[in-house]
């Protein structure tokens, strides 16, 4: 026996688990976005306890190596590989979102007194610093404006609703979509996207105290099309 395999061998069987479950995923035999197998599966092949198998699976979701599954039964996954696209999405949310809290914090100004300038929640204001981006076009107008940002803010927010637009399919993308279809429209302490020319699965409200609430439509006639 060769010194690596004395190595696995000796290691803690929920370890020996993972590493299987990872040599699997890097031959293919797992692919990107497959389930793995469950606890009770790896428990048959392996011949070790369910709950070894499952400290190995929680072990290599801590690792990220898998993700959790759509719900709390569901088994974990392979990560899905992330297309050139939806990293371009992150990098230009990132960027903008850092950017804003970056220059107000440069001027000395909370997000209170932010929110005050631009007439808008400081929930708002928080959601836009830390990456939920639903805001209108004519929040980082102003938001631009009242930084002094002499129109950086505001060719981020461009950048990052061209790139979202090329991934139609991202969850940006659809809010991009929605968003230059009919502008997000402040309605006291709420925000409401809202789709003037597709069909939508649901509308969502976001509120100033933070708490979302989200209205489903009645599914239309399937010989009907689309509003133009």
């Amino acid at each position: 026996m060769n010194r690596k395999t004395a190595s696995s061998v000796n290691a803690p069987k929920y370890l020996q688990v993972a590493s299987r479950i990872r040599a699997q995923i890097a031959d293919g035999t797992l692919s990107p976005g497959e389930s793995v197998p469950s606890g009770a599966a790896l428990s048959r092949v392996t011949g070790y306890s369910t709950l070894t198998c499952r400290k190995a699976l929680r072990t290599l979701i801590k690792q990220g190596v898998l993700v959790p599954g759509a719900s709390e039964n569901a088994r974990p996954r392979v990560p899905a590989r992330s297309s050139p696209g939806s990293r371009a999405i992150s990098g230009a949310r990132h960027s903008l979102s850092t950017s804003l809290a970056t220059l107000r914090r440069a001027v000395g100004l909370t997000q209170p007194q932010l929110a005050k300038i631009l007439d808008v929640s400081v929930t708002t204001v928080g959601h836009a610093e830390t990456g939920r981006l639903w805001q209108s076009r004519r929040f980082w107008e102003n938001a631009d404006k009242g930084l002094n940002a002499n129109g950086s803010l505001l060719a981020l927010h461009d950048t990052f609703r061209a790139e979202s637009t090329r991934e139609p399919n991202s969850r940006a993308g659809v809010e991009a979509r929605l968003l230059v279809q009919e502008p997000a429209t402040e309605v006291g302490e709420a925000v409401v996207i809202g789709a003037a020319h597709d069909w939508v699965a649901c509308v969502t409200v976001t509120w100033g105290n933070g708490t979302m609430t989200t209205v489903y439509p009645p599914c239309p006639d399937a010989s009907a099309s689309p509003l133009t």
